[in-house]
């Protein structure tokens, strides 16, 4: 790990890989959140053989300074216009995923030349009534007794699954429990009020994104299920949906294999058709 400043706020930031820069923008359960520091989850690493890999942490979560609690998404697009600056990056290919996913598009919508090629894994943001949604923070609230099976039954298709326990196991340690709840207490700035972790203004927004798009989707999300999916494919103008069995919200740790040939594909040859 290391770490960019910004005026008077240091970044984290995990660099590993040589050639052409992706910026991964991460999601709740992911790097900097879940992962030990110098330990980059199978994706990163799968994606750093052949690119260099740019994951800052976002505002709040570990080794990261705050915004402030008045930030909304515009203050987290310029944040994000400050970090591409001080990587020094013109126009970058971007994943986003989770709550990563959500800030690449609010930063695509005012930034769109800084954006190369735009893949979304699972991403938040988007409030689309009447379609079910799940209530992530209280099922990730502190509990007394009865370890993380209700916060990794939303993060995960199978709370029960090695890769969830080994991401939030029962038995946590004091360390690693202070990075998730330091990482949980960071989203809720942003994504506290209702709707829960969505911007009521962005769908009517997200026209004005054409950067070329993937989305790649766990088909058993239990925070933004398929009807989220279908939306943002219907909004966006120029999107590909890919659905991911076997996988909830958290793709990139349940699927790594899946997503890197998707990812990886794409970003090579964006304008080509997808096959499964």
């Amino acid at each position: 790990m290391t770490g960019i400043m910004l005026d008077d706020r240091r970044v984290e930031l995990l660099r590993m890989g040589e050639g052409e820069p992706i910026l991964y923008l991460h999601g709740l359960a992911d790097v900097h959140s879940v992962f030990e520091p110098g330990e980059p989850p199978p994706l990163l690493s799968q994606l750093a053989a052949g690119r260099e890999v740019l994951a800052p942490a976002h505002p709040g979560y570990e080794g990261s300074g705050e915004l402030g609690v008045h930030a909304d998404a515009e203050d987290y697009a310029f944040h994000l216009l400050d970090v591409v600056d001080e990587l020094q990056l013109d126009a970058v290919d971007m994943v986003g995923a989770s709550l990563g996913g959500w800030l690449a598009v609010e930063f695509a919508l005012r930034h769109p030349a800084r954006v190369r090629r735009l893949v979304l894994v699972n991403p938040l943001g988007l409030h689309v009534p009447r379609a079910k949604t799940g209530l992530f923070f209280g099922a990730a609230a502190p509990r007394g007794i009865g370890g993380f099976a209700e916060v990794r039954s939303m993060l995960f298709s199978d709370a029960q699954s090695a890769v969830a326990t080994e991401a939030l196991p029962d038995d946590m340690s004091r360390e690693r429990q202070l990075r998730w709840f330091g990482g949980l207490a960071a989203a809720a700035r942003l994504g506290w009020r209702g709707p829960e972790l969505r911007n009521p203004k962005l769908r009517g927004r997200l026209r004005r994104v054409t950067i070329p798009t993937l989305l790649l989707w766990g088909k058993h999300d239990r925070i933004s299920s398929v009807e989220h999916a279908r939306a943002w494919e219907r909004e966006l103008p120029d999107a590909e949906l890919v659905l991911v069995p076997d996988a909830g919200h958290s793709v990139p740790l349940e699927r790594p294999d899946v997503a890197f040939d998707w990812i990886s594909s794409y970003l090579a040859h964006p304008s080509a058709p997808l096959t499964a």
